[in-house]
């Protein structure tokens, strides 16, 4: 009896060692700090939107206190380039499109950060195509429209873009390239500012997620010209692909979480986990569905993967459109 109880009291004995062992590599994430998810744009775009869907989410998911953080300029750079100083504890992460980390590398001389070193992919959250917009006083009611307008006065409409290198302004430049026209590039440090000015038509046009513009699509305030798919949107059957008219024009931007570079194994495991579960709750499916976009989960291989094949191909892409880095 006695030798039962020794073997008992020795048993827990070990148990607790290693729960006192392990109870630090659990408590390290979340823990008690906040998580901060780093918009780099201003409000108002895709990226803000849905990342206030999700942190709610996110937060009920892990337990702890999810903040959103807009720090907005060159396209992304400065936000993105906070993140990858920041600890890599889980506890700072960001929100990026497609182009800060596939084509910022290639047009900014003074990046502040390597996408492919500085950064840990999470997970990639949503694929959306883009809409060729028009404010409703530009007299086209159709892409082929709108480029004989181009023809007819080279260099009289402008187009809006969130940076250099976004997929607005890439998009514009392989719509320019394409069809041959003479359009106006007009830069801005989000999407917010530049449908601001389009709706007052201080700028004539813009390609812009479809999320972002298919209310104000639906409500009169813009007109939709083109999808950047292959094929039309279910949310706009009746809007064709650039394609149809701009024979090899077709473009699908992402979305992505990542952190900061040596984030460990179980924290980036932890934080796509949870992150997938918040992204796929009903209401932040069914809002995103009313908006035309749609979830796009992955495991962090696959988005490493997705980033430096984009990479090559948006390096290649800027490289015959002649843009110089700045």
């Amino acid at each position: 009896m006695r030798k039962r109880r020794l073997g008992g009291w020795l048993a827990s004995f070990f148990a607790l060692v290693v729960l006192g062992f392990a109870a630090p590599v659990m408590a390290q994430f979340p823990g008690m700090e906040p998580i901060t998810i780093v918009v780099p744009y201003p409000p108002g775009g895709l990226g803000d939107y849905f990342v206030r869907l999700v942190a709610p989410k996110l937060a009920e998911s892990l337990g702890t206190t999810v903040l959103v953080d807009n720090r907005a300029g060159a396209n992304g750079a400065i936000g993105t380039a906070a993140v990858a100083r920041a600890k890599p504890d889980g506890h700072t992460i960001v929100f990026v499109p497609a182009s800060t980390v596939t084509t910022n590398q290639w047009l900014m001389k003074d990046l502040g950060y390597d996408p492919l070193k500085d950064l840990t992919p999470i997970v990639l959250a949503l694929a959306v195509p883009n809409v060729l917009v028009v404010n409703p006083g530009v007299p086209a009611q159709t892409l082929p429209e709108l480029l004989d307008l181009a023809r007819s006065k080279p260099g009289s409409l402008n187009y809006a873009s969130v940076g250099m290198g976004s997929s607005t302004h890439l998009q514009a430049e392989m719509l320019k390239r394409g069809a041959n026209i003479d359009i106006v590039h007009v830069t801005y440090k989000g999407a917010g500012p530049a449908l601001q000015d389009l709706l007052a038509g201080q700028v004539q046009m813009m390609f812009d997620n479809m999320p972002s513009v298919l209310p104000l699509i639906q409500s009169g305030k813009l007109r939709a010209l083109a999808v950047t798919s292959a094929k039309p949107s279910p949310a706009l059957p009746d809007v064709p692909p650039v394609g149809k008219f701009v024979p090899g024009f077709e473009q699908m931007p992402w979305f992505a979480f990542l952190g900061p570079a040596g984030l460990p194994a179980n924290i980036v495991a932890t934080l796509n986990e949870h992150l997938i579960r918040a992204m796929r709750s009903p209401d932040v499916v069914q809002a995103l569905a009313a908006r035309g976009g749609e979830i796009a989960a992955s495991t962090p291989a696959e988005l490493g993967d997705l980033i430096k094949t984009d990479s090559d191909k948006m390096g290649r892409l800027i490289k015959e459109a002649g843009i110089t880095p700045q």
